[in-house]
């Protein structure tokens, strides 16, 4: 089940672009393998803070027996990791370092980790009068590169390769992780509950900073949140008069980026065309309208307006109920709540 879906990208530079599609693409693979999975909850894009620190998580996955923190990278060129866990990555025929997002990963799951612990109380119940707690799950971090990028996996150290996960696999990679109940039922792995698997995704939605906040500190090292450009790296001392231009993004098959129509151009009344009057309402059958004017309800799941599908999922996050369709990667703003006279 998803949980949060991905916010807009927060700048319009190249970069910047390219970073939110990779996200996109690897949220769209987590969609197709947990969306109707209810003992698992995903938050994509994900920002916590604690003690001081805070962090941007691209995509969390929890699940009975732990969690998974995913980083998500943006990369077109060839990638190396040498025996000591640094990276490496090619443009235009050269080399230049790159901050690790395995590094990245971990240090994310630490601050999750201890965000947790320290409201415990919050999500998991009591043992014979005892707090019970987080230890003994499984802890796991993930790097999603672009499906474009040419690993060097066989000279990569073994734990980082395992690590390393091309887009289209990183479902398949998670659902391995988490592994069957009846796996963990034989192994008598400690597990979370399903209520305390809805706390914790609640706890961590509630601790959610929003995206005006901007991540830093140890956990955000790394001088940016998205995947740093080639063009961003340092260049070598002979080359520094180079012109940096802009990575080109791939030109084949890129999934269809989100958009965000007005209210009035996605949702209508069914029954007498009212498109400002409308009220966002949950039942039976998922997210509806109501019409204030003539008591008519409204279903938000309208075919996708990029394929026709009628396979959508739609999710709320405060006033805004985002559609996203289950065939392609397209994702829209279905429907906006108005405010109502009176409130801000």
């Amino acid at each position: 089940m998803i949980l949060k879906e991905k916010e807009g990208p927060s700048g319009q530079d190249e970069r910047s672009k390219a970073g939110h599609q990779q996200e996109q693409d690897v949220a769209f693979y987590l969609r197709r393998e947990f969306g109707d999975d209810e003992t698992v909850r995903i938050i994509n894009d994900l920002r916590i803070e604690h003690n001081g620190e805070r962090a941007q998580i691209d995509h969390l996955v929890i699940h009975p027996y732990g969690l998974v923190v995913i980083e998500s990278k943006s990369i077109y060129g060839e990638v190396k990791v040498n025996g000591h866990g640094e990276w490496s990555r090619s443009y235009r025929g050269d080399w230049y370092g790159m901050p690790s997002p395995v590094r990245q990963a971990e240090l994310q799951e630490a601050l999750v980790k201890d965000l947790l612990r320290a409201n415990v109380e919050k999500f998991l119940g009591r043992l014979l009068g005892l707090q019970t707690q987080i230890g003994g799950r499984d802890w796991r971090t993930l790097c999603a590169v672009s499906s474009s990028a040419i690993l060097h996996r066989d000279d990569m150290p073994r734990p980082i390769a395992n690590q390393v996960v091309k887009s289209e696999f990183v479902a398949e990679k998670v659902r391995e992780l988490v592994g069957s109940r009846a796996k963990g039922l034989v192994t008598v792995k400690p597990r979370f509950s399903q209520k305390e698997i809805e706390g914790i995704g609640d706890f961590l939605l509630q601790s959610h900073l929003g995206q005006g906040a901007k991540a830093s500190a140890v956990a955000e090292s790394d001088p940016q949140v998205q995947e740093p450009s080639a063009s961003a790296a340092p260049e070598p001392a002979p080359k520094a008069q180079r012109p940096r231009m802009p990575e080109p993004q791939p030109a084949q098959a890129a999934p269809t980026p989100v958009t965000k129509p007005s209210q009035a151009s996605t949702l209508a009344c069914k029954n007498c065309g009212e498109q400002n009057k409308l009220t966002g309402m949950y039942g039976k059958y998922g997210y509806y309208a109501h019409c204030d004017s003539c008591g008519t309800n409204t279903s938000m799941k309208v075919p996708c307006p990029a394929c026709q599908s009628r396979k959508v999922r739609v999710t709320k996050s405060g006033p805004t109920y985002t559609s996203a369709c289950q065939d392609c990667p397209h994702e829209w703003v279905v429907f906006e709540q108005l405010a109502s006279p009176g409130q801000g």
